[in-house]
This record gives structure tokens, sequence and C-alpha cells, in this order.
């Protein structure tokens, strides 16, 4: 999930699902998902992550039934600055520092 910030004080949101970002769910979304077309899934902020079922592609919109939920309480945020490349921390996959979107906030990819 990343949020963004804008000058006016409004807070847009979207999240990683596979290879891209998606905003709301739908089945036009796994072109994304396939990393064959990026598109940034930026969309109002709705304070949720919503996630698929078996899965960890996420969207902020779009669940009608929604059977497991995690109350912010149970949500812990971490800083990754204090995790630097020279850490000898193990990442299932390619580190966050490593990823175009560490760089670039606004990339469309995940990779």
């Amino acid at each position: 999930m990343q949020f963004r910030f804008r000058p006016d004080g409004s807070v847009d949101q979207r999240a990683s699902s596979h290879y891209g970002y998606n905003y709301f769910r739908s089945d036009a979304n796994w072109m994304s998902d396939a990393g064959i077309v990026e598109h940034n899934g930026w969309g109002p902020e709705t304070r949720l992550l919503l996630v698929s079922g078996g899965s960890h592609a996420g969207n902020a919109v779009g669940f009608a039934n929604v059977n497991r939920f995690t109350p912010g309480r149970g949500v812990h945020l971490i800083s990754l600055e204090r995790i630097t490349a020279e850490s000898d921390a193990i990442f299932a996959v390619s580190a966050p520092w490593k990823k175009r979107v560490w760089r670039d906030p606004e990339a469309r990819g995940t990779g």
C-alpha cells in the first residue's frame, strides 16, 4: 500500500498487486498483475487495503464480501529507511531499496 499526499491536503492510495498497482478490484487487473500493462493504480484514499483470498494481490475498493479483517491496531508499520542495503536482512523477493518504486514513488510497476 502506498499513499500520496497532495499539496491541497488530499490523499491518494494504491495497492501493489503482483507486478503492478491496482485501485479497483476488477477482472481487467490481470494485465497489470502479469506485468503486461502498467497503470498507476492511484485513487482517492479509502483507508482500506483489501487483499484477495489466498493471494497477496491488493486493492483499495471493490470487494463485496469481506471474510478477513485486520483492525488498524493489528498493523504495524516500520520505516524501511532503517534497513539499509548493507544490512543482513533477508527478503523473499527483491529488497525494497532495489526496486524502481523506491527511487520513483510514481513508478507503475513493482519490479
